[in-house]
Parts: structure tokens; sequence; C-alpha cells
């Protein structure tokens, strides 16, 4: 069995390549509810991520709101982020299986800032030995991707 910072782990580097794909997408005409998708799949596994670290368990879910239930009460600075999930929820399930919602490109904009800043705050709540060796970078609000240098305290 994984112990809870191997899992951690793990959800942060999927979270990041997730991050990744929306990011590149969103800067190469993706379509945009493949992006938000994206988006929404990143702040889940974050989320995740930082339960497993804690060994808070949880369910299998997509449900952002029940996931920041968890979350919220060990973790306070998660509280500043749950309106703003609201608009980024409905891309785990409803937004790939119905068409009556299509995000705009102002929608995407802010969904891959929301999850960016969200990004940065996960990696300061969590101790380098529970962050993947070799990250993924943060998109900028100027759109560039690269990658971070491994932190040579991890070993």
């Amino acid at each position: 069995m994984k112990s809870g910072a191997d899992l951690c782990r793990e959800l942060i580097e999927k979270a990041d390549h997730d991050l990744a794909a929306a990011s590149i997408g969103a800067r190469h005409g993706a379509p945009r509810d493949a992006v938000c998708f994206h988006v929404q799949q990143a702040v889940e596994k974050m989320l995740k991520a930082r339960l497993s670290f804690a060994g808070v368990p949880y369910p299998l879910t997509h449900d952002l709101d029940e996931l920041l239930a968890l979350a919220t009460p060990p973790f306070p600075a998660v509280a500043a982020f749950v309106d703003r999930f609201e608009s980024v929820a409905p891309c785990a399930v409803e937004l790939r299986y119905s068409t009556s919602f299509y995000p705009s490109e102002e929608e995407v904009s802010a969904g891959l800032e929301l999850v960016s800043g969200f990004r940065s705050l996960v990696s300061r709540l969590l101790p380098v030995q529970a962050l993947p060796p070799a990250q993924w970078g943060l998109a900028s609000p100027h759109g560039d991707f690269h990658l971070r240098p491994v932190d040579p305290s991890y070993a």
C-alpha cells in the first residue's frame, strides 16, 4: 500500500499534467470544453493529493464540493477557493456530456488562472518530500510553459 506522501506525489504529478494539457490546449486552440475538463481534473487531483498527504480518507468522486468539505476544516487556506471552484465544478461531468454549456474564452482564462493559483497554494502547504522530484512549472499569464529545476534537497 502506498504512503500518503507517495500517493500525494503521484496525484500532484498527474494534476501538473492536466494543468499542462489545459495550458497548451488553450494556447493552441483546443476545444474549450476539453481545456476546462483538464482544469477541473487538476483541481480535483490537487485536493485529493492534499487529503492523501494528511491521511484524510476521501471518496472516489469528481464532486469538488464534497472534496472541499473534507479539505477545508484541516486546511483553512483552501477556504479562499471554495466559491471560485463553483465555476469549474461542472467541467468534470456535465460539460463532457452536455451541449447546453460551453465555456467562453474568458471562462477558460479564469479557470487557468484559478488552477495556477491553487497549485501555488498546494505547493506551499506541502513539504518538498510530498512533491514530485521533477515538476512541470505553472502556466504564466503570458501563456509560456516551462520545466522547473529539480529541488536538490529532494533526495
